[in-house]
């Protein structure tokens, strides 16, 4: 059986070309004339891709330090997708091809965080959601998330149901919101319960040849690369919202190995998401549906509960790691639980799922709900406060400060700080409402605003 790898390769300008072109064919025969060796395929469905940040060729690459993206200096490396017969070849291309190989990481299967466990029958409704969460505090003040951009990287959204404004996808052709009505629609409905004036963009990463609602590791980092590409070509206030990660990491390489994702924070997925959240996005991740009460059925058998269900970005320092929880403030039993593979002090958050809303499914649930009921709200927050005025570690800062803690002890491993609070958020800011419009009498009584 083949083995899968992504490739990290230093800058040579075919790749740069593979990259702007989307297309595998200005690389080719470099990688055949200089990289390639006994035992390896290239994907050639598969283009290079554009990581930058801290991955290079191991003389530029300063050692891990804890995502200090800061101080390591502008560098870049192009990934692309191989099969191997068997280890040795990746030994020879690590050993033979040295000077050009940055890396060879795994590219494990992620899935979507979806489907309900501990019942089926929702509790409470959208309604409730606006009510707990606070949303006529937004409204208040004026925060509807407008002109913000938020990213549903997922499985593709219904157009028809929810305004999308462009978006992508790992196979050619795909037409951005023209998915059938599924998890992605899903997620998109739960962003806009507080952000109904984002701008919404469908990232269907979910749809690519991995498999239904299944992509490869570095699908993701495609997708990831061309946010970046969009963010510096359209500067503005971002959202990415993610409701996947990894199910078992029978699929990914052995902690400790130099290939490994799900602790490694070396590992080309790892270091792009950090250079997006230094970019000025604002990343969530569901925490995943492998709690120890009631874990999905495709956890693995050591990837279940407590220190063992968080594992690669969705336990990235950066982002915000969102837990889920019933509008009746219970924590349901499939939310994942810290600590993180990453970084220990997972989740951050939690907030609503398992709830009547966008009525795709018979319920909105899982932690796949509950990420964009939460990214929703930073996007009603963006709004007003752009990322130099308030970066995105400062926005997660206020998310945990003013989350609502059901247990009264601090940070725990289940929900973190608590359930987030949009009105306590909106209180924190000093935020006043809006002043209305004074209404004055025309000559002939009727009203007209100012």
């Amino acid at each position: 059986m083949a083995l899968r790898r992504i490739v990290v390769l230093r800058e040579h300008e075919p790749l740069q070309k593979g990259w702007r072109a989307k297309s595998f064919d200005p690389a080719g025969s470099l990688l055949d004339d200089i990289v390639k060796v006994t035992g390896m395929e290239f994907d050639y469905g598969y283009h290079p891709v554009h990581v930058p940040g801290r991955v290079a060729v191991p003389a530029e690459r300063p050692a891990a330090s804890g995502f200090n993206y800061g101080t390591a200096g502008a560098v870049s490396a192009y990934c692309v997708r191989s099969d191997f017969e068997d280890e040795d070849a990746i030994a020879r291309l690590r050993y033979d091809r040295r000077g050009e190989v940055a890396g060879v990481f795994a590219d494990p299967a992620v899935s979507v965080f979806a489907q309900p466990y501990c019942g089926a029958s929702p509790v409470g409704t959208v309604k409730d959601v606006e009510r707990e969460l606070g949303v006529s505090s937004l409204r208040s003040v004026g925060l509807t998330g407008r002109r913000v951009n938020v990213v549903v990287v997922d499985t593709g959204i219904d157009g028809t149901m929810i305004p999308v404004y462009d978006g992508w996808a790992p196979v050619p052709g795909y037409v951005p919101g023209s998915a059938a009505r599924n998890h992605g629609t899903m997620v998109a409905y739960d962003v806009r319960i507080a952000a109904p004036g984002a701008r919404i963009y469908d990232y269907a990463l979910l749809r690519s040849q991995a498999g239904t609602w299944t992509a490869f590791l570095s699908d993701g980092i495609a997708a990831f690369a061309d946010i970046m590409d969009r963010m510096s070509a359209q500067p503005g206030r971002w959202v990415v919202n993610n409701s996947w990660g990894l199910y078992n990491r029978a699929d990914d390489a052995p902690i400790g190995s130099p290939e490994n994702y799900s602790a490694n924070p070396d590992h080309p997925f790892n270091q792009i998401v950090g250079t997006l959240v230094a970019a000025g996005a604002d990343v969530f991740f569901a925490a995943g549906n492998c709690g120890a009460d009631c874990p999905d059925g495709r956890c693995g058998a050591g990837d279940r509960g407590s220190g063992a269900s968080i594992h690669g970005a969705n336990s990235h320092p950066d982002v915000v790691t969102v837990a889920a929880v019933t509008v009746t403030d219970r924590r349901l039993g499939y939310s994942s639980q810290g600590p993180g593979g990453l970084y220990p002090r997972k989740p951050d958050v939690a907030a609503y799922s398992h709830f009547k809303g966008s009525e795709v499914y018979q319920v909105d649930g899982g932690t796949s709900a509950a990420s964009p009921v939460a990214a929703g709200v930073a996007a009603a927050l963006r709004q007003k406060f752009n990322a130099t005025r308030l970066t995105p570690a400062a926005l997660k800062g206020l998310l945990q400060r003013t989350a609502r803690d059901l247990e009264g002890q601090g940070w725990d491993y289940d929900v973190g700080y608590g359930v987030i609070s949009a009105k306590a958020i909106v209180k924190s800011l000093g935020l006043r409402p809006r002043a209305k419009r004074p209404v004055i009498r025309t000559a002939k009584g009727r009203a007209k605003d100012r």
